[in-house]
């Protein structure tokens, strides 16, 4: 057979091991799909001078420790001679505590369960495919070797080991003796066995375990399955990048530098309200040089694909060399996708639909080949950051579907960020644009994608925000204000074009598509709630081999001291300082903090939650997210919005 044999994966927490690392890893691992992955941990081996330790990060993070008696209800309840029960397999620890009589707290993530041998008589020894991990404590090295080694061959030979550990020495002998095709090493065995997100094993979801498991290859299933191969798969550093336009001008009068650029024809993409507040008018003084200016004010807040081809059709008439884009969002959105459909009609809108992890790993592929025409962004709000992002929001006309276009071919060449665009800017939209911004500098900050050059531009954004906001929301004219809130909407954009956002976007564009409610003050209604939610210990880590360590609550708390809140105190409590610093600034702003407040009926509410769920939980913001959102957490987030509970820790 080509596989897959039967698994019963050891795992071995070495001395010198980044505990920390080694239990989330256990966890995010074995809570994945309540451990119905056969290459999931089964047993836990773990070195007596660390053993208390790991135990007490377990508990930390959620494991039920199993007295004696425990562990015999447990073994006689999910099996049955030697046979896991069909009934128990991937079901949560309630489920199993529930039918086995345990007592467990709410929240539990799996079951630890002390053994004190290895075969018939102790059932919890072999293969569990549900929330149950045998533990086991090892005087050294050698006698950890050796219970792995018996777990391996009591039903495992061929499939997959895991070993935590910083010793070389150790790592390469638990390799040698161990009969699996998969050692996983300092990575979640099920993730890091299924190949292509932690190492860079073939992907899979077939295990070959080789003649050990009765079968032809050890291989993870592809072409190549003839031979007995063993891999060792170390835990690989994910190369991480950071993209922006070409050039960005900013502060007051940047606009001038449309002097100087080269252009025999230019269309600007706008809308009537930039037309009637001299928008346009502001650019078109700057191109006098430039022979054919044609204009498409065919726009309307959240664009449909409708309006795109008509835009390219205005192209296809005038063949032109630049697009200059004047507005807000909306405008700079349809901009980037009347250029692209423009340049690639063999493309189909329907492929675009297809979901994906992040611009560089999707189905459908965009083209590669560079833009010819220069596409110019002139934002005239403080808040989206599209002048900088690779991403364009379309609706699909038939299904009113919001369609996220990625790709960095999409950014725009040329940003100009001048703040004499925002002077006409109403208190209201203001305050929702520049919450937004604030929402996408904190959501990239704490992205599981963020890193040294997006923390940078978010924090700089924060704190221009907290700075700012306010006098741009009072002093409408104050044009120190308005510059820095522009630069901080800009810093912010390029933030999450490479980091990303989170589950507060998600759940804004939930409640935004159903109830209408402007994005910026969705986002900040929301941000309270995601803040203490993002803070606490997740029920299910996202995986991700560049985060070792779950750390949304220190970053939180980094922000507070960077804009001076509660310097002196505890983790959370500058966690909970920058959620009523948020609300305050809400409140001197005249946002209302609850969907309540704002005016949703509750009942439609309530009638509308499953829809919203749905659509927070299949937006794609919400895939870099430090925690992973569960269904259940979605819901309880919405309401919570709703009616304002939970946000004092």
């Amino acid at each position: 057979a080509l596989g897959v044999g039967a698994g019963n994966t050891p795992v071995y927490i070495e001395s010198t091991a980044d505990i920390e690392m080694a239990v989330v890893d256990i966890l995010t691992s074995k809570t994945f799909d309540n451990g119905t992955i056969c290459a999931s941990e089964q047993t836990v081996i773990v070195d007596e001078a660390i053993y208390d330790d790991v135990l007490d990060r377990f508990r930390h993070y959620g494991a039920h420790i199993c007295n004696d008696e425990e562990v015999h209800l447990l073994g006689t309840k999910t099996l049955h001679r030697g046979f896991m029960k069909p009934s128990m397999i991937g079901k949560p620890p309630a489920y199993i505590a529930e039918k086995c009589g345990i007592n467990i707290a709410e929240g539990t993530k799996l079951f630890l369960a002390p053994l004190k041998g290895i075969g018939d008589g102790h059932p919890l020894s072999g293969e569990k495919l549900f929330p149950v991990l045998g533990l086991y404590r090892a005087r050294d090295a050698q006698e950890a070797i050796n219970i792995a080694l018996d777990i391996n061959y009591y039903g495992g030979t061929g499939h997959t080991a895991s070993i935590f550990s910083r010793n070389e020495d150790v790592i390469r002998e638990y390799s040698d003796k161990i009969n699996a095709g998969r050692i996983i090493v300092n990575s979640p065995s099920s993730i890091g066995a299924l190949g292509g997100v932690y190492n860079d094993l073939e992907p899979t979801f077939s295990f070959g375990c080789g003649t050990g498991g009765g079968n032809i290859t050890m291989d993870n299933i592809n072409v190549q399955h003839y031979l007995n191969i063993k891999k060792v798969a170390r835990r690989t550093t994910a190369s991480m990048w950071f993209r922006a336009p070409n050039e960005i001008y900013f502060n007051q009068n940047s606009v001038e530098f449309l002097r100087t650029i080269q252009s025999q024809t230019t269309i600007v993409i706008t809308t009537p309200v930039n037309e009637k507040l001299g928008h346009v008018e502001m650019v078109e003084r700057q191109l006098t040089h430039v022979p054919v200016i044609e204009h498409f004010t065919n726009v309307s807040p959240e664009p449909p694909y409708s309006q795109v081809q008509a835009g390219v059709e205005l192209c296809k008439r005038y063949n032109p060399d630049t697009i200059i884009a004047v507005g807000g969002g909306s405008v700079l959105d349809i901009a980037k996708a009347i250029r692209f459909f423009y340049e690639h009609p063999e493309v189909d809108f329907n492929d675009l639909k297809v979901n994906f992890l992040d611009p560089r790993k999707r189905i459908i592929q965009y083209p590669e080949e560079k833009s010819r025409i220069k596409l110019i962004a002139v934002p005239t709000t403080s808040g989206t950051g599209s002048e900088v992002t690779p991403f364009a929001v379309i609706t699909d006309d038939e299904t009113h579907q919001k369609i996220s276009m990625a790709d960095y071919n999409l950014a725009p060449d040329i940003a100009i960020v001048d703040p004499n665009f925002t002077m006409t800017v109403p208190p209201a939209v203001t305050v929702d644009t520049g919450l937004d911004t604030l929402t996408h500098a904190l959501e990239s900050m704490v992205s599981s994608l963020a890193n040294d050059y997006t923390d940078g531009l978010a924090l700089s954004s924060i704190m221009s925000v907290f700075k700012h906001l306010e006098t741009c929301y009072r002093e409408p004219s104050n044009v120190e204000s308005r510059q820095r809130m522009h630069n901080a909407s800009c810093m912010a954009g390029m933030a999450f074009a490479n980091a990303f956002l989170g589950v507060n976007h998600a759940l804004a564009h939930a409640v935004g598509a159903t109830f209408g409610v402007a994005h910026g003050r969705a986002n900040a209604i929301f941000l309270p709630y995601v803040i203490r939610y993002n803070s606490e210990i997740p029920t299910k880590f996202t995986p991700n081999p560049n985060v070792k360590t779950y750390k949304a609550d220190k970053k939180y708390a980094y922000i507070a001291e960077m804009i001076h809140l509660n310097e002196n105190g505890t983790v959370p409590e500058k966690v909970q300082s920058l959620i009523d610093a948020i609300r305050g600034l809400m409140q001197r702003c005249d946002v209302p903090l609850t969907f309540r407040d704002y005016g949703i009926a509750e009942q439609e509410f309530k009638e509308k939650l499953p829809l919203m769920v749905n659509l927070a939980m299949i937006d794609p913001s919400g895939r870099s997210n430090p925690r992973m959102p569960m269904i259940t957490e979605i819901s309880d987030l919405l309401m919570e919005a709703y009616y304002g509970q939970k946000v004092s820790q």
